[in-house]
C-alpha cells in the first residue's frame, strides 16, 4: 500500500528524495521500535512543492507590498482582509499561550484591545509578546499565517500546488495520505475535492491549523462543503498541545459525518516549537496508527 506524505510550509530549497528520505526514516524508526514492520522505499512518495509555494507566495507578497505602494499606504501592514485573517489567528494564538488583552494592549500602548477594530498594532504587539516564549517564534508564525492565507485565497496558487499533489494519490490502489501542518490543509482540499476516495485507507493530519477558526472558516469555495471526508475509513488527526500552529484539536462537530475525526493530542514533540515534523513521526502511536491503517483489508 502507498504511503503519501504531504509536506508543509518551510520546505524550499530542498531535494524532495531527501526530504522523502527524513520523514520515511522518522516513521520506520518508530515503526520498527514498536515491532512493527518497516515500509519499503517503493511504497512511500512525498510530492514536492516547497519551491512552488516559496516563488508564488513571495511573488503574492510583492504583489501586495506594490499595492500598498501605489495606494500609499503603510507598507508594515497587509490588505484589510488578511489583516483580519491574520489578527484572529494572532490573537487565537496568544490566547492560547495565556496572553491577557490587558498585556497586549499594554505593549501595543493603547488602553483597550478592541477587537471590532483591525488594528495592525495589536498585532505586532501580540506577536512581540509571543516571540518572547521559548518555543514560539515571531518570524515563523508571521511566514505561517502569510503562507497559509495566500494558499486560502489565491485560487491559481493553490490549484497549481493541489495538483501537485493530486498527481502521486492512486486512483485505485490502496493508500494513505500523512499529512503535516499546512500539508495538512493541502490534503484536505486534494481529498476532499476527489469524487471516489474509496481507495484511500487512512487520512492523518499531524500538526494541523484545521482547527482554527479563521482557517475553518475560509476554506476555500472550491472545495465542497466542510465535512469529513466520507468513504475514507480513518480520519486521525495528532497534535503537540504546545504546538503553536496546532492549537486546537479538529473539532467533529464543524467536520461533521464519517469518517468521525479522531484526536490525539498525546504527542510529546521535543522540537523547539514542538512542530518539527521528525518528532512527530517518530511518536508511537502516530507511527502505529500509520501501520494499522496501511495494512488495513
Amino acid at each position: 500500500m502507498k504511503v503519501i506524505f504531504v509536506h508543509g510550509r518551510a520546505q524550499e530549497h530542498k531535494i524532495a528524495a531527501d526530504l522523502l528520505k527524513v520523514w520515511n526514516n522518522a516513521m520506520n524508526g518508530a515503526l520498527k521500535a514498536g515491532g512493527f514492520l518497516a515500509f519499503a522505499d517503493a511504497d512511500v512518495v512525498l510530492p514536492y512543492y516547497g519551491d512552488l509555494l516559496f516563488k508564488l507566495t513571495e511573488d503574492a507578497g510583492k504583489e501586495s507590498f506594490q499595492t500598498l505602494v501605489d495606494r500609499g499606504a503603510d507598507a508594515a501592514a497587509p490588505s484589510a482582509e488578511e489583516q483580519r485573517f491574520t489578527q484572529e489567528i494572532i490573537l487565537e494564538m496568544a490566547a492560547a499561550q495565556n496572553l491577557t488583552d490587558a498585556q497586549i494592549a499594554a505593549e501595543a500602548q493603547l488602553d483597550v484591545v478592541d477587537r471590532g477594530v483591525q488594528n495592525w498594532r495589536i498585532v505586532l504587539a501580540a506577536l512581540r509578546l509571543l516571540d518572547k516564549i521559548k518555543g514560539v517564534g515571531q518570524n515563523s508564525i508571521e511566514m505561517f499565517t502569510r503562507d497559509v492565507w495566500y494558499y486560502l485565497t489565491r485560487k491559481g496558487l493553490r490549484l497549481q500546488i493541489n495538483a501537485i499533489v493530486d498527481e502521486v494519490i492512486p486512483k485505485d490502489e490502496k493508500c494513505i495520505v500523512v499529512s503535516h501542518s499546512l500539508g495538512t490543509v493541502v490534503g484536505y482540499n486534494v481529498v476532499m475535492n476527489r469524487p471516489l476516495r474509496q481507495n484511500i485507507k487512512g487520512f492523518i493530519t499531524i500538526g494541523s491549523p484545521l482547527g482554527i477558526n479563521a482557517i475553518y472558516s475560509r476554506l476555500p469555495s472550491d472545495t465542497p462543503p466542510r465535512k469529513s471526508p466520507g468513504g475514507i475509513p480513518v480520519w486521525f488527526n495528532a497534535r503537540d498541545a504546545k504546538d503553536i500552529v496546532a492549537l486546537y484539536e479538529i473539532p467533529s462537530e464543524r467536520y461533521q459525518g464519517l469518517p468521525v475525526v479522531s484526536n490525539y493530542s498525546g504527542v510529546n514533540n521535543t522540537s523547539e516549537n514542538h512542530h518539527g515534523i521528525v518528532e512527530y513521526l517518530s511518536d508511537s502511536t502516530v507511527a502505529k496508527t500509520i501501520y494499522e491503517a496501511a495494512t488495513a483489508p
